[in-house]
């Protein structure tokens, strides 16, 4: 039986930053990173820090607290306002280099829902270069049960049937947004964080909460997927539909109200033929495109080769699901030796998330993590696990009853909340085998049916 003070479930960022946080701060534990691969981190751009002259981390905890639409900790979102520049500060000092304006002080870029532009970067790549910085040795085995008695963490067991013995394990697998047919993220995000977690007795809450990334291609085909960033809006881009109308009002929404319009609008039989609306960049300057986003500039030209004709027809996609399990400030869960952090948490974002509050938060709570995990290990001890226990896995990896869950959906669950769409979809989920999985998307389908008036 293999032994570790800490588990960490989850080698993106928010996992590599829990480490990082045991490694500096508790150099006498040891810990593990179990990772199946196929993460969100490294897509990460940049991420939401308040630096922008009048801006500051108070305007950002109202614009977090704003955005949530009343359904967000508040006490989750002053943490992240206020120690995302200090997770900058950090990062500097391993080496990440952020872009500058000419005058010195640090570029951001305006995402959507922010009062300030605020998110700072490294090209497009910060997400990339930051799990470069922070990598550590993992185990490619994927967790498959966590052994808890008494309410109390034992130990996990891995998909090929090997137990771990540990203290402290912190969930950072992620969310489960690849559930759905048309989306953003990996099929390998499928909720394995909140099925160990429910499963093991920790609570879970806003799974009805999912943010529909607003532009996401449907054409050309060589782009299918891609989620097209919004910020450009800011920047002289046009989103249109069939008809001409702009559906843009003159102050950018935020993302969630942004798809909620675009759906509308396709859903009204006023989409071009590959069924999106038109995002058109011939607004936008070549030139400060090019320095701001070089990583996309280029993928751009490969796709048009001529700037002035960039255009991508796109419609919502399922991309970051804000619900999951509820953590106390200091991550910590439920149960006694279970934290968790990323997108896997369910209680920090509410309704909708500030576009690049993705990238703060595995830094921010990755931290927070790794130092409650490394301070609850070190004042405990090993429990025993019979050597012969027999432990059902609570994941599955069935593909027909993930093909099954994947239609259902992308059928009744979009963007626009709908009571008959999510009946179909409770009833069809009913025709299911009896697992952990289906148990929270059911949860999730009758959280949104009780808040549709």
């Amino acid at each position: 039986m293999r032994e570790t003070d800490v588990l960490i479930i989850g080698g993106g960022l928010a996992g590599l930053n829990a480490a990082a946080e045991l490694r500096d701060s508790f150099p006498g534990l040891s810990f593990l990173i179990a990772d199946r691969a196929g993460g969100a981190s490294s897509e990460i751009m940049g991420f939401c820090a308040p630096v922008a002259p009048g801006d500051s981390a108070a305007q950002f905890y109202q614009d977090i607290l704003r955005s949530g639409n009343g359904r967000n900790s508040p006490e989750l979102a002053l943490i992240l306002a206020e120690r995302a520049v200090a997770e900058l500060e950090r990062l500097e000092k391993l080496g990440l280099r952020f872009d500058r304006n000419q005058d010195g002080t640090r570029a951001t870029i305006h995402s959507v829902g922010s009062t300030f532009p605020r998110v700072v970067h490294s090209g497009t790549s910060t997400g990339k270069q930051a799990m470069e910085l922070l990598k550590q040795p993992c185990l490619h085995q994927r967790v498959v049960k966590l052994i808890v008695v008494s309410n109390t963490l034992q130990g996990a067991m891995l998909e090929n049937g090997e137990i771990i013995r540990c203290k402290a394990a912190v969930i950072a697998g992620g969310g489960f947004a690849g559930l759905w047919k048309f989306s953003t993220w990996s099929k390998n995000l499928q909720g394995d964080s909140l099925v160990l977690a429910h499963d093991a007795g920790c609570s879970l809450c806003s799974l009805d909460c999912v943010q529909f990334e607003p532009t996401v291609t449907v054409y050309p085909e060589k782009a299918y997927s891609f989620p097209v960033i919004t910020t450009v809006l800011h920047e002289g881009a046009k989103l249109y539909d069939r008809t001409g109308r702009s559906l843009v009002p003159d102050k950018v929404p935020p993302k969630r109200e942004l798809a909620k319009i675009i759906q509308l609008a396709i859903q009204s039989g006023h989409a071009f033929p590959h069924g999106g609306v038109m995002y058109d960049f011939s607004g936008v300057d070549e030139d400060s495109f090019r320095r701001k986003y070089p990583d996309y500039y280029r993928k751009y030209l490969g796709w048009f080769h001529d700037f002035s004709q960039v255009k991508f027809e796109v419609r919502p996609a399922a991309h970051t699901t804000l619900g999951g399990i509820r953590i106390k400030p200091d991550c910590s869960t439920d149960v006694n030796g279970i934290f968790a952090a990323g997108e896997a948490v369910g209680n920090l974002h509410g309704a909708d998330r500030l576009g690049g509050n993705a990238g703060s938060e595995v830094f921010v709570f990755g931290r927070i993590a790794g130092q409650s995990a490394g301070k609850y290990a070190a004042e405990c001890r090993f429990r025993e696990i019979p050597e012969d226990s027999i432990f059902q896995p609570a994941v599955i990896s069935d593909p027909m009853v993930f093909a099954r869950i994947r239609d259902i959906l992308d059928r009744y669950f979009t963007i626009l909340p709908d009571r008959e769409l999510c009946r179909k979809g409770l009833d069809e989920l009913d025709d299911l085998p009896s697992c952990v999985i289906v148990e929270i998307i059911r949860m999730a389908f009758s959280e949104r049916m009780e808040r549709i008036e």
